[in-house]
């Protein structure tokens, strides 16, 4: 974060998938999005693995709803659907509606719910910004959004349980034991204990 803040440019990579997709670099992410460090994406298989890379927004589960009727009972039931997930939701949105659907989101979730929207991701005029969906509308509204966009919104975060359970060091420290892999044995704790991968490797990394 120091060489960041010094406006010197970081890559953020992985040994196995995409940054930030169930991978601790989510945390540096957002730490950068809150300083206002400017994050770019490099192109991808698909605008949603993109767009989860650079929010911020917590991706160990996400649920995908693609483009969301324009209106009707199956609207209705989508919008409620991604309201009450626990996990994060992606949706793609045409420019001239995404000012509707954010005020959609925000009468189903209510206004602090946190997201983020992407817009022209891997092209010349990126843009990527977070915050709650109240203060998305209000900017949306005074400057329409252009280019292919994605919504990305948090989830409820119901079941997520985010402090480890008193045993968990041990019970990483046997998997360690038995010559599992760091990475290896926080994906088992999380299956185990129901904490984030996140959390997870934060534990096991300071062993």
């Amino acid at each position: 974060m120091r060489i960041l803040t010094e406006g010197r440019d970081v890559a953020l990579i992985t040994d196995a998938g995409t940054p930030a997709i169930s991978d601790p670099g989510v945390d540096l992410v957002a730490a950068a999005r809150e300083r206002g460090v400017p994050i770019v994406t490099i192109p991808g298989p698909t605008a949603v693995a993109a767009s989860l890379a650079v929010c911020g927004i917590p991706a160990d589960r996400y649920l995908f709803l693609g483009f969301l009727p324009r209106k009707g009972s199956d609207r209705r039931r989508l919008l409620s659907t991604a309201a009450a997930s626990e996990w994060t939701v992606v949706m793609f949105e045409a420019p001239n509606r995404v000012t509707q659907l954010l005020a959609d989101l925000a009468e189903v979730c209510g206004p602090e719910r946190q997201a983020a929207v992407s817009r022209e991701l891997t092209k010349v005029f990126e843009e990527t910004r977070a915050g709650t969906l109240q203060e998305l509308s209000a900017h949306y509204a005074e400057a329409p959004v252009r280019g292919e966009v994605t919504v990305v919104l948090s989830g409820t975060g119901k079941q997520r349980v985010e402090e480890p359970p008193p045993d968990a060091g041990e019970r990483a420290k046997a998997l360690l034991a038995e010559g599992l892999s760091r990475k290896d044995v926080a994906h088992r704790l999380a299956e185990e204990t129901g904490i984030s991968r996140n959390t997870a490797y934060k534990l096991v990394s300071e062993l």
